[in-house]
């Protein structure tokens, strides 16, 4: 009878344990989402810099655009890479930010602009 109230026991703690572990990361992927959307401001004005950089007929301060949207880009990967560390399911919009130094911003914007519509939406989760 005692192995059995033990074995009870064991069963009721491993179930607190469970739930107070799902409470606990249900808490921070809110923050990580928080953070995911600030890095996504950036990311979108970024977006808006970069296009009135390379418009048709290009505008005189175009070098001046661009600095300035690749710096909001970079801006924004130290609020990604807080976002992936408390939810790795950010990770794939802290990866293509960190690509910036290397890679056009036009090529990035594509994947950016989606990836932020995914951490923009009312179910950040269910979209990716």
């Amino acid at each position: 009878m005692a192995r059995l109230s033990q074995h009870r026991q064991r069963l009721a703690a491993s179930g607190i344990l469970l739930v107070a572990s799902l409470l606990l990361a249900s808490c921070g992927s809110g923050g990580a989402t928080d953070q995911a959307r600030s890095a996504c401001k950036k990311v979108d004005r970024s977006i808006d810099l970069y296009h009135q950089a390379t418009a048709t007929p290009p505008p005189t301060n175009s070098d001046a655009l661009q600095n300035q949207s690749q710096a909001l880009l970079l801006s924004a990967l130290g609020e990604a890479a807080r976002a992936t560390s408390a939810d790795g399911s950010f990770n794939a919009l802290m990866t293509t930010l960190s690509e910036a130094t290397r890679v056009p911003e036009g090529l990035l914007v594509p994947s950016l602009s989606r990836q932020c519509q995914v951490v923009e939406s009312n179910t950040p989760y269910l979209a990716q």
